[in-house]
C-alpha cells in the first residue's frame, strides 16, 4: 500500500536539502504586554476572591468582577465630591436665605398684620424654593407696604376723634403723636412697611395737665394758646447708664397749649419818664424838668371792668394777649424777665400724664418749625431770604 505523501518527511537526501532550504512560516512569540493601573487592580481585588472552588472561572469573569467594583468604587467617590463641595453648601446658602427670609417676614408683618393670609402664603413661596436666588426673589418689603398702606388708611378713618385728629403709637409705646388726619395720611403714604410696621393709628385719649414751669422750659416764654409742642425731658441734671443720650426723638409730641399765664407781677406796671434841661443866661440858671408817671396794674385793671369801672369792651380789648405781646417785645428788644414762670395747660396723652408730672422739673416745651407760630416764620423767611452767596 502506497502511503501518503508527507511534506514534512524526507525521501532522499536532496529532499532533506531542499527542506532545510525552504523558507518557513514559524510562529512568533507575542510580546507581553505592560498591565494598565486598572488591570493590576483587577489582578487585586481577583485574588482576594480566589479560592480553590473558583479557581476553574476565566479570566474575562473575573476582569468584569473587577471593573464592577472600580465602577462602583469610582461613583461613590464622585457622588460622596458632589455632596460635599456641591450639593450641601447650596443647601447650607439656601438655608439661611430661608431663615433671613422668613426673619424679615416676621419682623414686617408683626402686630394687627401678624395673621395676615399673606404671611403664610409668602412662607409657602420661601419653603418652596429651589436655591437661593428664588428665595431673595420674593419681595416681601413691597407686599408688606402695600398691606400696611391699605391698613392704616382704614385704621386712621376708622381712629379720629371728633377735631378730625388720630394719635401715631410707635413701637412698644416709645412715642404718641397726635396729629390732624391729613398728616396721618401723608406719613402712610409717603413710607414703606419698615417705618410703617412700627406705627399704629388710635383714637385720642386725651386729658389737660397743667404744669408750672420756668420761662427757659416754656419756650422762652413765646408759646401761645393752641400752639402745637413736643416735651422733650432734659438728662443734663442727672445721668442714668440706662437712658439712650443719643435718642433724638420727643418723649411726647403734637400737644396743645390750652391756656398759659404768667405771675401776676408781670402784670404790675409801674414807669417813669423824666426829661431836664437847663438855661444859664450870665449869673441866673434857669433849670427846668419835665416827667411823667405812669402806674398799673393789668388785672386790677380787669377787676374793676368786670364791675363796670372801666369799660370793659375797651379794656379787654386793649389788654388781650397782653402776656403774648409782651413776650413778643421782650423778644424784639432783647430785654426781659429771664426769672418769670408760666403755669401752662397742656393737652396731652393720657398715658403720658404720669411722665410730666414725674418729670416736670425737667421737662422742656418746643416749637416745631411745621407748627411755627407767624413770627417765627417771619424770621426764618427773613434770615435766609437776606442771605447773600459769599
Amino acid at each position: 500500500m502506497k502511503e501518503p505523501k508527507d511534506q514534512f518527511y524526507p525521501r532522499s537526501f536532496g529532499e532533506l536539502d531542499d527542506l532545510k532550504n525552504e523558507n518557513m512560516n514559524r510562529p512568533r512569540l507575542k510580546n507581553k504586554e505592560k498591565k494598565t493601573s486598572i488591570e493590576k487592580f483587577n489582578d487585586k481585588i481577583g485574588g482576594i476572591f480566589k479560592n480553590d472552588k473558583l479557581d476553574s472561572v476565566d479570566d474575562e469573569k473575573k476582569r468584569k468582577i473587577g471593573i464592577i467594583i472600580t465602577a462602583l468604587i469610582i461613583m461613590t467617590i464622585v457622588i460622596s465630591a458632589y455632596y460635599f463641595l456641591i450639593y450641601e453648601p447650596a443647601q447650607e446658602e439656601l438655608n439661611t436665605a430661608k431663615t433671613m427670609k422668613l426673619n424679615e417676614l416676621h419682623s414686617l408683618y408683626k402686630g394687627p398684620l401678624a395673621g395676615a393670609s399673606t404671611v403664610f402664603s409668602i412662607e409657602n413661596q420661601i419653603e418652596d424654593a429651589k436655591n437661593a436666588y428664588e428665595v431673595e426673589s420674593i419681595d416681601i418689603i413691597g407686599i408688606a407696604t402695600k398691606d400696611w398702606k391699605k391698613f392704616h388708611l382704614k385704621s386712621i378713618n376708622t381712629n379720629k376723634d371728633h377735631y378730625n385728629r388720630t394719635m401715631a403709637t410707635y413701637e412698644n409705646n416709645t412715642k404718641n403723636v397726635i396729629l390732624s388726619v391729613e398728616e396721618a395720611t401723608n406719613i402712610v403714604n409717603n413710607n414703606n412697611a419698615e417705618k410703617l410696621s412700627e406705627i399704629t393709628f388710635e383714637k385720642p385719649n386725651t386729658v389737660s395737665v397743667p404744669i408750672l414751669v420756668s420761662r427757659l422750659q416754656a419756650g422762652a416764654g413765646l408759646i401761645s394758646v393752641g400752639s402745637i409742642v413736643d416735651i422733650y425731658k432734659n438728662n443734663n441734671n442727672s445721668f442714668n447708664e440706662t437712658e439712650d443720650t443719643n435718642n433724638t426723638e420727643a418723649d411726647v409730641s403734637g400737644c396743645t397749649v390750652l391756656s398759659i399765664m404768667r405771675y401776676e407781677d408781670n402784670g404790675e406796671i409801674e414807669s417813669e419818664y423824666s426829661k431836664g434841661n437847663t438855661v444859664v443866661e450870665g449869673n441866673n440858671t434857669n433849670p427846668n424838668e419835665n416827667s411823667q408817671t405812669f402806674t398799673s396794674n393789668v388785672l386790677e385793671m380787669l377787676k374793676g371792668a368786670i364791675i363796670q369801672g372801666y369799660d370793659e369792651n375797651t379794656t379787654i380789648e386793649m389788654l388781650k394777649n397782653y402776656g403774648v405781646k409782651l413776650s413778643n417785645y421782650e423778644r424784639q428788644i432783647n430785654l426781659g424777665d429771664l426769672d418769670a414762670e408760666y403755669m401752662i395747660l397742656l393737652e396731652v396723652p393720657q398715658d403720658k400724664v404720669n411722665f410730666i408730672l414725674n418729670n416736670m422739673d425737667d421737662i422742656v416745651l418746643t416749637i416745631p418749625t411745621s407748627n411755627a407760630p407767624p413770627w417765627m416764620v417771619k424770621e426764618i423767611n427773613t434770615t435766609y431770604t437776606t442771605q447773600t452767596p459769599g
